[in-house]
């Protein structure tokens, strides 16, 4: 028999032969692929391994791996750091490739005659790894047409199996959270190094499954107080405080999981803990899941999980193939916008100024949430649609509407909607369109762009430094007791009554719940019923 070598596209269809209901036989295998049975063997008893680079973008059409263990380090070390310096869109060029594989090498202990990162090693390196010529240029915003297809065709096999209610995912965006629409005060990129300007900006965390029944809840990561220590790379976290608006309240129920830190950036920290509680949720509810992730550096890919399996899209890809980013962001942003426009002309009867205006830490979390839950279920299956992610199988499609005309319940277009908000406010001469106001934090980065290193933080336990520290400018609101809530209810139902009498049925759904919550609340605490008077 003419000795054949398989890709690893054809071994990983050899594995799924074996795997089926009425799996083929060794024998059967050779045969049908052309190769010995000890070869077929082989290959079955590799099936982690080979489904392991299927899944972290090896190649498919590779024949051989490497086979020595230091060149297979270099390998992957080497991958990692460009992927890591693409998620942060530096040009990486072949020469430079080169030197930093020679530099990985002389880590191992190999010596220069050993290993010399030629061109052809250049080239084999970049076959394995699916790397075009235009992601190793200067072209850093340019998408390989090649990869994302071979990406795509991959993505079929690497879903098979699972249900859509069990694929994942993840993708953080920047929030400018109470930026308002005026040109002149757009936040550039650079100015959100070293953390400035941080107070205004949260990173949210949005994860999803395919079929939109299972939005997880937002991470939100806002600023902390933290002072320098000396002038190394230490930071002392002093006084950590919560914004003002959070010290009557109990973090732990807020509508979002709140982190901060002194960036307001993700970090591979709170990423492996968000991650591990999501294991936890999952395993309870005993399933496994397929959580898809881009390359960035705050993403780590050795963490090893009971109940999710992690997938990294391929380098400089995810403009194209993340479904978050083809529309599910950009739709939670409008609903976000909108509601925020929506609190500046409420607050306009009242205040003198802009500088009157004020948008709390509170305020923006709760819109977040809202926002969130507003994307509608049909927008994130178009999103996973477009993004590549379908299967044959006809009961699984979605359906064709538009991903941003389905989002408002009275089927009105939100960015038309934002526009005639807008349209309401006057800011010199300089307001923004809705799209403007949508797209003012795309370019936002979600984690440190300008160092690999994170800070190491050293908690100091009942100490109060409070030098240096920034103040916080949130404002601190005392919540209403039920009794003062349901008096302002009454004053609402006397506004109804003289201006807008359809509000009436509102304000009274809301009264009977807030009604409902003051009985069972006085019924906890009373033994009987005179206690309901005062005395």
């Amino acid at each position: 028999m003419k000795r054949h070598k398989l890709t690893l596209d054809q071994k990983i269809l050899l594995i799924k032969d074996s795997n089926d209901g009425n799996g083929l036989s060794v024998r059967k295998l050779a045969e049908k692929y052309s190769i010995s049975k000890s070869s077929a063997a082989s290959i079955l008893t590799r099936r982690a391994e080979y489904q392991n680079d299927y899944l972290t973008n090896t190649n498919k059409g590779v024949k051989r791996k490497l086979k020595d263990d230091k060149g297979q380090h270099i390998d992957e070390v080497l991958f990692e750091w460009f992927t890591a310096q693409r998620a942060k869109h530096i040009p990486i060029s072949g020469p430079l490739l080169q030197e930093k594989a020679r530099q990985i090498a002389e880590e191992c202990g190999l010596q220069p005659d050993e290993f010399k990162a030629s061109n052809g090693w250049l080239e084999k390196f970049r076959n394995r790894h699916m790397i075009g010529y235009r992601q190793i240029s200067d072209e850093s915003a340019s998408v390989c047409t090649t990869t994302t297809e071979e990406w795509k065709h991959r993505l079929l096999t690497i879903i098979n199996g699972y249900s859509v209610d069990d694929i994942y995912n993840a993708d953080e965006t920047g929030l400018l959270f109470k930026a308002i629409p005026d040109r002149s005060l757009v936040l550039s990129k650079e100015q959100c190094k070293d953390g400035k300007r941080s107070k205004e900006r949260y990173t949210v965390l949005l994860c999803s499954n395919w079929s939109g029944s299972d939005k997880l809840k937002p991470l939100v990561i806002g600023k902390s107080s933290f002072m320098t220590f000396r002038k190394i790379n230490v930071s002392i976290l002093g006084k950590s405080r919560q914004p003002r608006c959070f010290k009557h309240l109990n973090i732990a129920k807020l509508p979002v999981t709140w982190k901060a830190n002194r960036t307001a950036w993700m970090n591979a920290k709170l990423f492996s803990d968000w991650l591990a509680d999501i294991n936890t949720k999952m395993k309870i509810s005993s399933r496994q899941i397929l959580l898809f992730l881009d390359n960035a550096p705050c993403h780590p890919v050795d963490v090893q999980l009971s109940n999710i399996e992690l997938v990294f899209f391929p380098p400089n890809t995810t403009s194209t193939v993340q479904p978050l980013d083809q529309g599910v962001i950009h739709s939670f942003k409008c609903h976000y916008r909108r509601m925020f426009v929506k609190h500046i002309i409420a607050q306009c009867t009242m205040a003198h100024s802009i500088d009157h205006i004020t948008v709390t830490a509170l305020d923006a979390i709760r819109w977040i949430h809202e926002a969130w839950n507003t994307v509608t279920n049909i927008t994130i299956r178009n999103c996973f649609r477009t993004a590549g992610f379908s299967f044959i199988s006809t009961d699984q499609q979605t359906s064709n509407y538009d991903i941003m005309s389905i989002d408002n319940d009275d089927n009105q277009d939100p960015i038309k909607y934002l526009d005639d908000l807008l349209s309401h406010l006057l800011i010199g001469g300089n307001r923004m369109s809705a799209i403007e106001l949508v797209n003012i934090d795309c370019d936002i980065p979600v984690f440190n762009e300008w160092s690999d290193n994170n800070d190491l933080l050293v908690e100091i336990v009942n100490t109060d430094i409070t030098e240096n520290v920034e103040e916080d400018e949130s404002i601190e609101e005392i919540p209403l007791k039920l009794p003062e809530a349901l008096d302002i209810l009454r004053i609402l139902h006397l506004f109804a009554s003289t201006k807008q009498p359809e509000l009436h049925v509102l304000i009274s759904k809301l009264e009977s719940e807030m009604t409902d919550l003051y009985l069972y609340s006085k019924m906890a605490k009373q033994s009987c019923i005179t206690g309901f008077f005062k005395k």
